[in-house]
């Protein structure tokens, strides 16, 4: 691989699609903004609070272009569990007896 340049962009995984500015994306990777680290990009991830998004490390060869999977925020998971348990997790806590917790002894 040469010495090329790295852009360093942020893509919508459903659609292709690449971060211009907030609320605004394109098809267009040339129109895209180019973060040009991916420390930006991230920091650009949680600002905006994109879902659903990648970050592009493109070259000037494309087949050296790497794709950096973003997994969905903390607080949004997490949110998610609290507001649709699982039938599993229902199902244990109703089969559960509720037991006593001995209360520890000062220290």
């Amino acid at each position: 691989m040469q010495n090329g340049s790295m852009k360093v962009f942020i893509r919508k995984t459903k659609t292709g699609w690449y971060y211009q500015e907030p609320s605004k994306w394109t098809p267009d990777q040339g129109a895209a903004c180019d973060l040009g680290q991916v420390a930006r990009a991230v920091e650009r991830i949680f600002e905006a609070q994109l879902e659903d998004v990648e970050i592009l490390l493109s070259y000037d060869e494309p087949r050296y272009d790497l794709v950096l999977p973003v997994p969905p925020s903390p607080s949004r998971r997490d949110s998610l569990r609290r507001r649709q348990p699982s039938e599993e997790s229902r199902q244990g806590e109703r089969d559960r007896p509720a037991i006593p917790r001995k209360k520890e002894p000062p220290l």
